[in-house]
């Protein structure tokens, strides 16, 4: 058996620094990204006339009381190009303004054919570009 004691005493003496690199080391743990800038959602405006200024992040909705008449905002894409879709039922084509807690989503897709062209969805007072 002393045979079985030498063999393992020189197998940790050839081993040693290799045992010896295995510890532990301190970690760098690098630093956390900055926070995400908070997102600005777009807002509803009620109002019975269009207003001559129209501000960013801003979706007028356009009529009296509960009937709704059109929808004006800029475009999101930064050309400042005034845009008013039809918010009448029997009109084509007709978009659908509905809002929780003042946050718009406009149902379907706005897809402008002069211009700059902007294809988006408006969800939840976010834009989504197609």
């Amino acid at each position: 058996m002393s045979w079985l004691a030498t063999l393992w005493a020189a197998l940790k003496a050839r081993f040693r620094r290799h045992f010896q690199n295995l510890a532990p080391r301190p970690v760098s743990v690098p630093p956390l990204p900055p926070a995400a800038p908070e997102v600005t959602l777009y807002r509803i405006a009620h109002a019975e006339e269009e207003p001559d200024n129209l501000a960013p992040m801003i979706v007028y909705a356009i009529g009296e009381g509960v009937h709704l008449w059109h929808v004006t905002m800029l475009c999101p894409c930064g050309c400042g190009a005034r845009m008013q879709l039809n918010a009448l039922p029997d009109a084509v084509p007709c978009w659908t303004l509905t809002a929780r807690d003042g946050v718009p989503t406009l149902r379907p897709s706005v897809w402008r054919k002069v211009g700059c062209r902007s294809h988006f969805i408006l969800r939840d007072g976010r834009i989504k570009w197609c």
